[in-house]
C-alpha cells in the first residue's frame, strides 16, 4: 500500500473498552484476551470506525463530535450493539480519534460505513483471526 498514512495506520493502537477494561489492538496482531471476551459476548466479526476527521481532514472538536453522534445514531438505528473504542496514534502529532468497536457487523456493512463518513480506512476483524486494516479509498 502506496497511501502515506498506511504506516501511521498500522503502527496506531486500536483500544476497545468495556466497563474498566480495555484491549489494546494492532494491525496484523491477534489478542488472546481480546478474543476471549468475544467468544464470550458471541462477537464473530468486527469493525472499529470513527467518523473524525473524514479523509484525514483536521476539523473542529465540535464537527468532529458532531459527526460521531451521527455515526452513533446510525448503529443505533441500524440495531448494532457497539462498545467505545479509540484509535490512538503512536505519535504526538495527532490526537486519539474516538471511535466505535461495532459488534457482529459484516465487512461490507462496515465499509458502507466508513465511506458514509468519508474515513480513509477502517479496522476489520473475525474471531481467530488477525486484525486487517480495509482501505476505503
Amino acid at each position: 500500500m502506496n497511501h502515506p498514512l498506511h504506516q501511521a495506520y498500522l503502527n496506531t493502537t486500536y483500544a476497545v473498552y468495556h466497563l474498566k477494561d480495555s484491549f489494546n489492538l494492532r494491525i496484523d496482531t491477534s489478542n488472546l484476551n481480546f478474543n476471549q471476551w468475544c467468544r464470550m459476548k458471541n462477537i464473530t466479526c468486527w469493525a472499529i470506525i470513527t467518523a473524525f476527521n473524514p479523509y484525514s481532514q483536521a476539523l473542529t472538536k465540535q464537527e468532529n463530535q458532531d459527526l460521531n453522534i451521527r455515526l452513533k445514531n446510525l448503529l443505533m438505528e441500524s440495531g448494532y450493539s457497539y462498545n467505545h473504542a479509540s484509535g490512538i496514534p503512536n505519535q504526538g502529532d495527532w490526537e486519539a480519534e474516538p471511535s466505535f468497536f461495532i459488534h457482529n457487523i459484516p465487512l461490507e456493512k462496515a465499509q458502507e460505513m466508513g465511506r458514509l463518513f468519508k474515513q480513509n480506512a477502517i479496522v476489520y476483524g473475525q474471531l481467530e483471526d488477525s486484525i486487517k486494516l480495509i482501505w476505503l479509498r
